[in-house]
């Protein structure tokens, strides 16, 4: 298979292959974003999330993580249906597991690394496997302290297994700028739901570029509600997709 076959077949998967489980307050805006963030989940802390992407096709996503030690460890699995009867995949699922450890060097600047494995898991052997590293940068300037600028780059390598097409590597960045504003710069109303987070995400995986906007509202200790809109700008023919979601944490005794 050449590489514009293996790109199209790629772009077509990612979306299952490439599950991030995003944990309440240790990523960019919630549950569903591509950006990830410098953060980890103290140890013995877990929590859960479950979102949907809706647009061409369905996808379903569950998973969860927890801080084990000096790092965060995380299992997930997503399920895609197309809404066409004539599509050449009417259905996929995903799973994959996921660990990241990171570091804060002061109180504005943080490093960190993750590491994911995901696989198609219909049929059996998988016919595809994806190895994503990354690295992960986030600065939360004193001066303006309800902003945070989280930065990645790293690596996609696609093992077709099966298919007898070898390995790919795909480079891979993205950049967003997180706004948490105090309880005095929005409506009252808006404030009586909860604490809120409003990010934009510009990214570029599998040699396809996208854009994100969207926002979550904390509610304490009960966890937190996303919604997203994410748009293919070039290299894909995906187009646009909502996404929604919730994370909850979970108490380990």
């Amino acid at each position: 298979m050449n590489k514009h076959y293996l790109a199209r077949d790629v772009r077509r998967t990612v979306l299952l292959l490439c599950v991030c489980v995003l944990p309440m307050g240790a990523h960019a805006a919630g549950g569903h974003h591509a950006v990830d963030d410098a953060a980890t989940l103290d140890s013995r802390s877990c929590v859960a999330d479950a979102w949907m992407g809706d647009s061409r096709t369905t996808l379903l996503h569950l998973g969860a993580s927890c801080g084990v030690g000096p790092v965060e460890l995380g299992v997930s699995a997503e399920h895609e249906r197309s809404l066409n009867p004539d599509s050449d995949f009417a259905s996929q699922t995903g799973l994959e597991l996921q660990m990241k450890w990171a570091h804060a060097l002061d109180e504005e600047v943080a490093l960190g690394l993750s590491y994911e494995l995901g696989i198609d898991a219909r049929p059996f052997p998988p016919e595809y496997a994806l190895s994503s590293f990354n690295g992960l940068f986030t600065w939360k300037p004193a001066s303006w302290r309800e902003y945070a600028v989280h930065l990645n780059a790293g690596t996609d390598i696609v093992d077709q297994g099966g298919n007898d097409g070898g390995s790919e590597d795909y480079s891979r960045w993205g950049v967003a700028l997180e706004w948490t504003p105090q309880a005095g710069r929005l409506p009252e109303m808006m404030t009586g739901m909860g604490q809120w987070s409003f990010v934009g995400e510009r990214y570029r995986r599998f040699e396809a570029d996208y854009l994100r906007l969207g926002f979550r509202i904390g509610v304490g200790r009960n966890g937190n509600f996303d919604v997203s809109r994410e748009q293919g700008l070039n290299g894909t023919d995906e187009g646009g997709r909502w996404f929604f979601g919730v994370t909850m944490p979970l108490e380990i005794r």
